[in-house]
This record gives C-alpha cells, sequence and structure tokens, in this order.
C-alpha cells in the first residue's frame, strides 16, 4: 500500500506549494482536487486544478507532481451521473494528468424521489460512463458517501455490480461510513471485491452537541470510530495495493485550518499511517 493525500485538505496551500510539502514529509502520492474554489487567498481561481480551464492547466498539474517525484493515483472530481459532456472533458483530463481513476459520483438522497428511480437513473446514466471509462482508459469511481444511495459497500454494489470493474470501481472512505453507511471493515472490503479501487482516510466520531443531540465530528485518524488498524490489515489481506489518501478536515472544510495546521495534520497521519502499513509489509 502507498500513500498519499487528496489536495482538498490543502486549501492554504497553492499547487506548487502543495506538491513539495506532501513530498518533503514523505507520501508518494496526490489526488488533485479540481474545481473547487479558492477560499483562502481570494485569488477567484479553482483549487488545484482549473476546471474552467482544465484542457490548459490539466498538463501543469502533471508537471508539477512529476517534479516532485509524485503520482496521481486519481482525481477529486464531481459530475451529475447525467452530465456527459462534463464527463468526457474530465476523463481527458485524467488522462493528460496521467491519473488512472476519477470520482464521479452517484445521487444524492434526501426521500423526495424513491431510491428505486434514482438506483434505476444512475444505472442507465453508468452504461454510458463506463463507454467512455473504456474509451479514455480510465476508471470512474462512485465514492461511499452519507447523504447518497451509495453509503456502504452493500449498497454501492447495487449498482456496481452491473459493470466492469475494470472500468467502474469505489473509493472506500471510512470516515464517511461513520456518519452513514458503516459496516464491518473486513466485511465491506470483502463485499466491494474487485470493485475496490481506491481508498480516503478520513475519521468521524459521533458526539452529544449542547443541544442533546448526536452530531458528528471531524477526528484525527487514530482517535475516531473507524479502526484503521482493521481497515489496514484487512486491505492487506484483500491484496490492496493502491493509495490510502489522507482527506483530514480537522479545522475547517476547504478554509485556513483552526486549532491546528495543514502540515501537523500532514505529518501526523505519515507517521500513523506509515505505521500501519509497516506492520502489514
Amino acid at each position: 500500500m502507498k500513500l498519499g493525500v487528496y489536495s482538498i485538505v490543502l486549501p492554504d496551500y497553492r499547487r506548487e506549494e502543495a506538491a513539495a510539502k506532501v513530498a518533503e514529509i514523505g507520501y508518494t502520492g496526490i489526488e488533485w482536487t479540481v474545481g473547487y474554489p479558492d477560499r483562502v487567498f481570494d485569488s477567484g481561481e479553482q483549487w488545484h486544478v482549473s476546471l474552467d480551464r482544465l484542457e490548459e492547466d490539466a498538463p501543469r498539474a502533471k508537471q508539477v507532481a512529476e517534479r516532485y517525484g509524485l503520482e496521481i493515483p486519481s482525481l477529486g472530481t464531481s459530475a451529475d451521473t447525467g452530465d456527459f459532456e462534463k464527463i468526457e472533458r474530465l476523463m481527458a483530463g485524467a488522462v493528460a494528468m496521467g491519473a488512472p481513476m476519477l470520482r464521479i459520483g452517484s445521487a444524492g438522497y434526501d426521500g423526495s424521489v424513491h431510491y428505486d428511480e434514482l438506483r434505476a437513473m444512475v444505472i442507465d446514466n453508468y452504461r454510458t460512463i463506463e463507454s467512455l471509462a473504456a474509451r479514455y482508459g480510465v476508471k470512474a469511481l462512485i465514492e461511499l458517501h452519507s447523504r447518497t444511495i451509495c453509503p456502504s459497500a452493500s449498497s454501492a454494489m447495487r449498482i456496481l455490480e452491473q459493470f466492469d470493474p475494470a472500468h467502474v470501481g469505489a473509493i472506500f472512505d471510512p470516515g464517511n461510513m461513520v456518519i452513514e453507511g458503516m459496516e464491518r471493515w473486513r466485511m465491506g472490503v470483502e463485499i466491494l471485491g474487485p470493485y475496490l479501487a481506491h481508498v480516503h482516510a478520513k475519521n468521524m466520531a459521533w458526539v452529544r452537541g449542547d443541544d442533546g443531540t448526536w452530531q458528528w465530528e471531524n477526528t484525527s485518524l487514530e482517535a475516531g470510530i473507524a479502526d484503521f488498524r482493521e481497515i489496514v490489515h484487512a486491505l492487506a489481506e484483500y491484496g490492496y495495493d493502491g493509495y490510502l489518501c489522507l482527506e483530514d478536515f480537522r479545522g475547517g472544510y476547504c478554509t485556513r485550518p483552526e486549532g491546528i495546521t495543514t502540515e501537523e495534520k500532514l505529518v501526523e497521519a505519515w507517521d500513523y499511517l506509515s505505521t500501519l502499513v509497516g506492520e502489514v509489509s
């Protein structure tokens, strides 16, 4: 297994600085975020790769990663599953960056549309997405995510099993699954099988709010509900040799962190994950 960083957790670092810091700490991969607004420097740019100018910005992002010896295992993108024009642009951008995978997503769920209707729509759209992925030689990923129709490995498989795992896969995200969709970690790995393509390293905990209601909060990888030692060992036993990409939002989402620095999060996670990976190497 290899360790990387999802660049969404470096909002206070410009692209060159982000790659330099990730490599300096010891990570070997960076998952570029595409099309997120810069909320720190007020530059008006999109972080860390421009969606509006993707065709010209993608080669630059590749060059920056290569300059610091970093692989780009996947791209942090999103698109409505029916927006095939955008999805094709994103796939072309992935090819230009040398990224073998990119997140597309599934469908949100809030109860206003019946699950069966949403599932049928996503499956129908993914038939086109699968064809596009095969044409571009990339893999389209559904992230296990709360408030979607794919919060768990089991629910994701109701869509994934319709497709070839060479072209369509899943992002295993234990932090998201703590919020909604948590199964035994080992069982989730086993359920996804060949569709398990990428892993986000994020953790959460449930706490009582001041009003007495249960609320979730971001934690360190070691302190949350998800047992990353069990997860890493299960991944190793399954034969997973891809990336664990850090996605730690402590201190704020896409803003300059408060109470902890970005570098502190990166170093802490590196020390912890490298120890766990060392146990199974």
